[in-house]
């Protein structure tokens, strides 16, 4: 589902970049981070801008996106490792913060990845992740599945175990985590053109890449032109924006009798 770093920051960098330092000023990031499923590094790039940040490690299942992410550091702080939310390869309480970005809907076990990522980080530290808001008035995401359910009713391009606010308190109530708040975070993601958002989704990258590389030439066809429609009706195109939402939520790793900061 992602697999080619070029393609994916063509079509999710773009918003992962203005996502990430909104749900680093929601956070607040200090001492060692963690970055889990880093990806092409949006969010562990965005966390090193912080001058409270000694260092920060970027961790991804993908050498390709890893590869990606390295070629475009030169900050000391940051370093980047190959490994599975499942199974962190650090030692308990090895950091501060530790964050994780449009990540935790994709993996395969959430409930065990949020219980490793709460034993790598230090007692009274912050773990924090962001997921899209799947409730409605999405439109990055919503307008591909709109476009898409006119033409086949049984389309379900946004795939995921998370998508609400409930959702992620009861996974972050059940890692333990104290402390806990939520906040929805609403950002505007602007293109130059109809093919500035067309052309980067048929690249195969993510749900909505797998469904049009699945589709036949003649949907794919159909597709477009019902999703040009409904951005632009009777306008010939030209630049556009569309909202885009996701969740956010913080809390604190539990401290123990010796261990209040």
């Amino acid at each position: 589902m992602f697999e080619v770093a070029e393609a994916y920051e063509r079509q999710r960098g773009r918003s992962s970049k203005i996502l990430a330092p909104l749900f680093v000023d929601f956070v607040g990031v200090r001492g060692e981070v963690l970055d889990v499923g880093c990806g092409t590094g949006a969010l562990t790039f965005a966390i090193a801008k912080n001058p409270r940040v000694s260092r920060v490690i970027g961790i991804d299942l993908s050498k390709a996106f890893l590869d990606y992410a390295r070629s475009k550091s030169d900050d000391p702080r940051v370093q980047f490792e190959q490994g599975d939310a499942h199974k962190l390869p650090f030692a308990d309480a090895s950091f501060d913060c530790c964050l994780a970005l449009l990540v935790m809907s994709f993996i395969t076990d959430p409930s065990k990845a949020a219980a490793e990522i709460c034993r790598v980080t230090r007692p009274g530290g912050v773990v924090a992740t962001a997921i899209w808001d799947t409730t409605g008035g999405n439109e990055l995401n919503d307008a591909l599945s709109d476009a898409a359910a006119v033409i086949d009713p049984n389309v379900k391009l946004l795939t995921g175990t998370y998508g609400t606010a409930e959702e992620l308190t009861f996974l972050w109530a059940s890692a333990g985590l104290n402390d806990v708040q939520v906040k929805n975070i609403v950002f505007a993601c602007g293109f130059d053109s109809f093919d500035d958002f067309w052309q980067p989704l048929t690249e195969g990258q993510g749900p909505a890449g797998a469904y049009l590389r699945g589709i036949s030439a003649d949907h794919r066809t159909a597709l477009c032109e019902r999703l040009r429609q409904n951005l632009f009706g009777n306008r010939t195109g030209g630049p556009f924006t569309l909202n885009a939402k996701a969740w956010a939520i913080r809390g604190t790793a539990p401290c123990g009798k010796n261990d209040e900061v």
